[in-house]
């Protein structure tokens, strides 16, 4: 059985002594470090299609009603998400059906930077699995694992970000034997990368999707930030918006880390 790795476990407690004794000291004690691993929303985001997906209007403010409130609506998959099974699995688990354990595991991150910088269409390969877990060890059943392309950078430019030629998406992802490998053979919970999807832009049918998402293993797509984490010893945390049937949802995505 799956156990909280010790810095998840520490903030637990830490947090179960603070909610018994009514005190913050043992919360500031934990030498934790905590990365935003995602892009807040908003109507410029980078979209699937082109046009925006995403708005925001304030319908509220403290000095005409006292308190500020807004309403926004979106897509499912847009911005920092989650691709639930169901999105490409018929009967798969929908995101609100994700169990609360798969949501908070040990991460690792595959650093593809170096094969992205010379072919912006590189996927993942087998390879690039085994070189890492010949450095940091095999990953371990039930693992996260974050693929850092530094496609990221391009976030604030959408034109960048989606790079579309001739009618064609140019982005890195995982190719489909790497991302079976991932599901199959290593049994992790989820694949996250830092580009607008873990199928290359150029994917007419979406192998890597395919392979995946039917095993039960979930998507985080749009994240960033990767090259803030170590290549091992983390906790990934991942709070998918939880829309009853949805095929997925914006998320926050955290990752928590000792100093």
């Amino acid at each position: 059985m799956w156990r909280p790795p010790v810095i998840f476990g520490a903030v637990l407690c830490c947090v179960l002594s603070c909610a018994r004794a009514d005190s913050v000291v043992a919360v500031a004690a934990v030498p934790a470090c905590v990365v935003d691993l995602g892009h807040a929303l908003a109507a410029t985001d980078p979209t699937w299609d082109g046009p925006p997906v995403f708005t925001w209007t304030a319908t509220e403010s403290i000095e005409k009603d006292g308190d500020f409130a807004g309403h926004f609506a979106t897509d499912e998959h847009f911005g920092t998400h989650v691709d639930a099974p169901a999105h490409f699995a018929v009967g798969g688990l929908t995101v609100d059906q994700l169990p609360a354990d798969r949501l908070v595991r040990p991460g690792v991150v595959i650093d593809v930077t170096a094969q992205v910088r010379s072919d912006e269409d590189y996927r993942l390969s087998v390879a690039d699995v085994q070189a890492f877990e010949r450095r940091h060890g095999a990953i371990a059943e039930g693992t996260i694992v974050l693929v850092a392309t530094g496609w990221d950078t391009r976030w604030r430019d959408a034109a960048r970000y989606m790079n579309v030629r001739a009618g064609v998406k140019h982005f890195p992802g995982i190719s489909v034997e790497a991302a079976l490998f991932l599901a199959r053979d290593r049994r992790v919970a989820a694949i996250g990368i830092d580009s607008p999807s873990v199928d290359y832009g150029a994917s007419v049918s979406f192998e890597a999707h395919h392979a995946t998402l039917p095993l039960g293993v979930y998507h985080i797509e749009n994240v960033t930030g990767l090259g803030a984490l170590p290549a091992s010893g983390f906790t990934v945390v991942v709070a998918p918006i939880k829309i009853a049937g949805g095929s997925g949802g914006p998320a926050r995505v955290f990752a928590l880390f000792m100093k």
